[in-house]
Order: C-alpha cells, then structure tokens, then sequence
C-alpha cells in the first residue's frame, strides 16, 4: 500500500564550518541568516532566534531537541509557508548534530536515526502528506576542532486548499519529527556543545 508520506535520506558533499555567522540581511529569497547560536541547555537563547518568533511548531522542535537530556543539538533551522498556483503548503528545515566529538566523525551513526524515524512512521500509520528529506553534510566544529557529519530534515507539505491545511499539515510533521528527535538519548561524554 502507497503511504501519503516519503522519507529520504541523501549526502550533500558541501563542507561547512559551525559557528557560521550571518547579519540578517535579506537574501533574494525572503529569508535570511541569522548566524548560529549555541542553544544546548540554553533555553534562553531560543527567543534571539528570529526564524523560531513566527513558527510555534519549529520553536518547539528546536527546543526539544536541545533540551539538556537529548544527545542531540541543533544547528540551523528555517521555514515557511509557499502560496502559488497549485495552492498552499509549508517548507522549511531543521539541522542537527549527535553531540559527541566522536560521534560525528562517522556518517553512519546517522542512519540508525533515519531508520528507526521510518518505522516508527511505518509501524505507527502516519497519514500526513508530506515529504522528509534527510541529508548529511560534512562539518567542521571550529571551537571543538572536531570533524565530522550533521544532518538536516527538509520538511515539505504537499500543496493543500487552504492556508490553514498547509499549516496544520506542517504542523502535524513537525510534530512526529519532535516525538521522535526529544527521544534521542545522551550516550557519549565527549560533547561538542553544553558542557
């Protein structure tokens, strides 16, 4: 049987290094970048972030996954609502890290993340239309001098009617992502950020 959903995972080969900075301008696309902040077991630093201000599901996706006992931490995020001839519906992003210096060194501690968010979607009948898209892409943790891998979640709504739908659609999605990311226990001391 067809699932309404699709859950992908793919590499990007694009290096980058955290922190990035970013001064808010307004790029050609709408958005803008804001720079990273280290909000691991900062709770307080999540109202600096303008992108989490306008988007009450992501704000909260962010914060569980940075709360103090996940061994998860986040590195950027985005998103927003597309309205076009086809209709409505909602993209963005959210991109993390497992947070051990030794951890990240290699991509495959990644998959069994993306597995085990693919059964609990199969086991559990997910009925959202929306697609997610994990990717992998190398990093350089400047003040950890550390290598390795994060990964992002793209999160796209199939188009629906309304504004509404759309909304609620992004959030239904961001939803099962937080049950599942808030999951994620600490397992290793050698930690990157939240010491």
């Amino acid at each position: 049987m067809q699932k309404p959903y699709t859950n992908q995972l793919s590499l990007n080969h694009k290096h980058k290094g955290v922190p990035y900075g970013g001064s808010g301008a307004i790029r050609e696309d709408g958005d803008a970048n804001y720079g990273f902040k280290d909000i691991k077991g900062n709770a307080a630093l999540l109202l600096e972030i303008p992108e989490l201000k306008r988007d009450r599901g992501l704000m909260s996706l962010v914060q569980a996954i940075n709360a103090p006992h996940t061994g998860l931490l986040s590195i950027g995020c985005v998103s927003g609502p597309v309205e076009d001839e086809n209709g409505f519906r909602h993209s963005g992003y959210i991109e993390f890290s497992v947070n051990s210096v030794s951890a990240i060194a290699d991509a495959k501690n990644y998959f069994p993340l993306f597995f085990h968010f693919d059964r609990m979607l199969h086991e559990g009948n997910f009925s959202g239309k929306v697609a997610f898209d994990w990717e992998l892409q190398p990093v350089t943790f400047i003040d950890a001098n550390a290598n390795g891998f994060t990964c992002s979640v793209i999160v796209n709504t199939h188009y629906s009617k309304t504004k509404e739908e759309a909304g609620a659609a992004w959030i239904e999605a961001l939803g099962v992502l937080q049950y599942f990311l808030s999951s994620i226990p600490r397992e290793h001391n050698d930690l990157i950020f939240g010491q």
